[in-house]
């Protein structure tokens, strides 16, 4: 019950931040008594666009949070070449404003993944999105190579890195790391996402960290070649 209680409260407050922000400009903006000029105008439906957006962030990853505990999230596994899959989401983030230098090598260039191309994106963008948070301006690794039987991909930020009092939990529902959540807002779904989704692909996930030196997502997946045999 406790547990339930806490999952309310904090749904309740993180909904409400963003639709406080939506409903305080709207309104503001809807004034008869008072006109607003055009810069003015454009920063509020900036805020509200952003607001919007947050909103939308959080309801996809409570209902993501949901799918994947209850086991009704669906997998469809096939073979993925990680160099064009990559280059994808590299393209994706262009458009947007990443405030890091991103690098990716895919060693041999023509490795595949048995994979949910989308699902997985939905974890390297999380990933990508948690550096652009906690270690902006940082430089970001990928490296897609196999290891053994197995393909791994290694996500390594050049950022403050996570006390190491923490990392058994970080994958938790809705763990946040205290140090570095000030200032910065979040659910703690992000990773337990992650974890489950690897997990749902039959791979694994893990984390290492080191203080003022970084953090590194370590991610083990079945090649698309080897998929299927014993």
């Amino acid at each position: 019950a406790r547990l339930q209680d806490d999952f309310i409260a904090m749904v309740s407050h993180e909904l409400k931040t963003p639709l406080g922000f939506i409903k305080g400009y709207t309104t503001t903006l809807l004034r008869k008594d008072t006109e607003w000029d055009r810069e003015t105008q454009q920063d509020f439906l900036e805020i509200i666009d952003d607001e919007a957006d947050r909103l939308s962030e959080l309801i996809g990853n409570l209902l993501d949070s949901y799918r994947l505990k209850s086991g009704s999230a669906e997998f469809k596994l096939v073979p993925v070449p990680l160099a064009s899959f990559f280059k994808n989401i590299f393209d994706r983030l262009s458009k947007k404003e990443v405030n890091l230098d991103i690098e990716i090598q895919v060693s041999p260039t023509d490795l595949a993944v048995m994979a949910d191309a989308k699902q997985l994106s939905q974890v390297i963008e999380n990933l990508i999105s948690n550096a652009s948070k906690y270690a902006p301006n940082s430089t970001v690794k990928i490296h897609a190579s196999q290891k053994d039987d197995k393909l791994l991909i290694t996500i390594a930020d050049s950022g403050p890195g996570i006390p190491a009092v923490h990392l058994d939990h970080i994958f938790k529902q809705f763990y946040r790391v205290p140090e570095r959540s000030a200032g910065v807002r979040g659910t703690g779904l992000g990773l337990y996402i992650c974890k489950h989704i690897i997990e749902g692909h039959g791979g694994e996930i893990k984390i290492e960290s080191e203080l003022n030196k970084g953090t590194t997502f370590h991610i083990l997946l079945e090649p698309a070649d080897t998929a299927g045999k014993s």
